[in-house]
């Protein structure tokens, strides 16, 4: 019997804005690049877990997008089967939509965990993966993010256990791949672009959910590409690019995973990036005048084209207040070929940063936390008690918990 060759992406957030630009022309990179590598990797399987779109309601652009994508990749490869679940950052109800239009054929969407009598379904979620010779070899549990009203009687824990218990015995011998999109324990965290998710009071979950009786388990949520330390293989595909400045040292890949009965076989190939990501200064916050010198002897090519500019972090370090930071940095950059992201405030002696908010930014690029922290400075001219930070903190998760379920 042939191995079973499956592509594990996740994260890939269509739709998505960065300051206000577009990243149209990154996924159009990425997409055409990952409809090639699917060739070069003879892929059977394509599994992407969750966060397929940015938001709840994505544009219409973004959906065309996908819906493009599916029909090239499975005109170009017919045998290819294509899985996506759904996240956090999606709508189930939207994810789940094309599945009643395509049945069970080549693509499959699970945006909710399927329910029977109003209980979990856990039979519903197994789906069997063949090879390219037409081989059943092996069996997908395609878990998506699962909110608290999704689970029922049952406890993450509970609902992973009986999936695997169901899962290994319709396998047989075969190996068995279980999805998530959750937050395991352990896993580093992109601080300014994950949307934190919390199911049974917990934030983050043990890796133990996931025992031997898996052959490999894709996970998705967590946008950088990382192993996590379990009793079986448990790996986070990450996201195709940057997502946020805090992401632009990352190795973006895809995960190639090589199924026999006998062994996982894992790989990592690295995503090319379509555009630069820069910090200035390139290796930490200097007062204004360095970062001006910094600016000014910026390399850069004039002939790109708008939409693909670099994006651009600016860092200075103060002392106290400096009214005219930001008009000055925003007249050194003028009519320089990059994309502003952000500027960071980083006070002169401690670990405190601020973004100043630049014109046309939206509300959720500033922090929660730094914004309940500093209206408690204001008004009581000291930090919040601990104890109200964490409260805060839950009440935080919950609702953008809530939020998602919308």
């Amino acid at each position: 019997m042939s191995d079973l060759v499956m592509i594990h992406t996740s994260d890939w957030h269509l739709g998505h804005e960065l300051a206000g630009h577009s990243r149209e022309t990154e996924h159009d990179a990425f997409l055409a690049w990952l409809l090639s590598e699917i060739e070069v990797q003879d892929a059977d399987v394509l599994l992407v877990t969750g966060d397929i779109y940015d938001v709840a309601n994505p544009p219409i652009s973004a959906m065309r997008r996908l819906f493009r994508f599916l029909h090239e990749v499975t005109t170009q490869r017919s045998t290819l089967q294509v899985v996506i679940i759904g996240g956090n950052h999606d709508s189930a109800a939207r994810i789940d939509l094309p599945a009643a239009l395509l049945g069970v054929g080549g693509v499959r969407f699970v945006g909710a965990l399927p329910k029977r009598d109003g209980t979990a379904d856990c039979e519903a979620v197994l789906l069997p993966l063949k090879n390219k010779d037409g081989e059943l070899s092996a069996w997908l549990a395609a878990v998506p993010f699962c909110r608290p009203g999704d689970l029922g009687a049952h406890t993450l824990p509970t609902l992973y256990a009986e999936v695997a218990a169901k899962g290994a015995a319709i396998a047989n011998g075969l190996p068995l791949v279980i999805s998530g999109h959750l937050h395991v324990a352990e896993g580093q965290v992109s601080e300014l672009s994950e949307r934190r998710i919390v199911l049974g009071g917990e934030e983050a979950q043990s890796a133990s959910l996931f025992d031997q009786r898996a052959a490999y388990v894709a996970l998705g949520h967590l946008h950088r590409p990382q192993q996590i330390a379990g009793d079986v293989p448990i790996r986070y595909a990450g996201s195709p690019f940057p997502l946020s400045s805090t992401e632009r040292d990352y190795r973006h890949s895809i995960t190639v995973v090589t199924l026999s009965r006998e062994q996982c076989a894992i790989a990592e190939v690295a995503i090319p990036r379509p555009v630069a990501f820069l910090a200035v200064p390139s290796d930490g916050p200097k007062p204004l005048n360095e970062v001006l010198d910094c600016i000014e002897g910026l390399e850069l090519d004039e002939a790109l084209p708008r939409e693909a500019h670099p994006f651009l972090e600016v860092a200075v370090s103060v002392s106290g207040p400096e009214p005219q930071l930001q008009s000055q940095v925003l007249a050194a950059l003028e009519g320089k070929p990059v994309r502003l992201t952000r500027i960071q405030r980083v006070l002169t002696g401690t670990a405190e940063t601020t973004s100043i908010p630049l014109a046309g930014e939206n509300l959720d690029e500033l922090k929660p936390e730094a914004v309940f922290e500093a209206l408690f400075r204001k008004r009581y001219q000291d930090a919040p008690p601990p104890e109200l930070a964490r409260a805060f903190e839950t009440l935080l998760i919950e609702v953008q918990t809530a939020e998602g379920a919308a």
